[in-house]
């Protein structure tokens, strides 16, 4: 039996922002900001999942997300340090004290074969006014 990759995280906490993202296809898409005791979480949240937050979710609500973790590094352009962020897509999500559930219409797939980032020598820079 051989063993697969799997990059699944689970978060509960406390909604702390919230906002919708504009995208070039025009699909919904909202990213939070979700605080875990001390520790800050970005959440995105795409499709049907970011349309029901959006509506549905706010500062103050308890959230459970469902999804896959991913990191990225870019370059402080006032400081000239390099800094990293985590960064959870959400394909499921339950806010607590409604029972409200959503889920991604097509979940991932567990076994699917990564494509090569083609643009990996390109550090992504962050720019003024970015959300976080």
């Amino acid at each position: 039996m051989s063993q697969q990759d799997l990059n699944e995280c689970r978060l509960t906490g406390t909604v702390d922002r919230i906002r919708p993202v504009s995208t070039k296809t025009g699909a919904a898409m909202c990213e939070i900001l979700l605080k875990v005791r001390q520790d800050k979480f970005r959440v995105t949240g795409l499709g049907n999942v970011a349309d029901h937050l959006l509506s549905a979710c706010g500062p103050g609500d308890r959230l459970s997300v469902t999804g896959s973790l991913s990191a990225s590094n870019w370059k402080n352009e006032t400081s000239g340090e390099w800094r990293n962020s985590f960064t959870v897509q959400c394909w499921a999500a339950e806010i607590h004290g409604d029972k409200i559930s959503y889920k991604r219409k097509n979940a991932p797939a567990q076994n699917c074969t990564r494509q090569p980032n083609k643009r990996r020598n390109e550090i992504p820079t962050a720019t003024p006014g970015d959300f976080f």
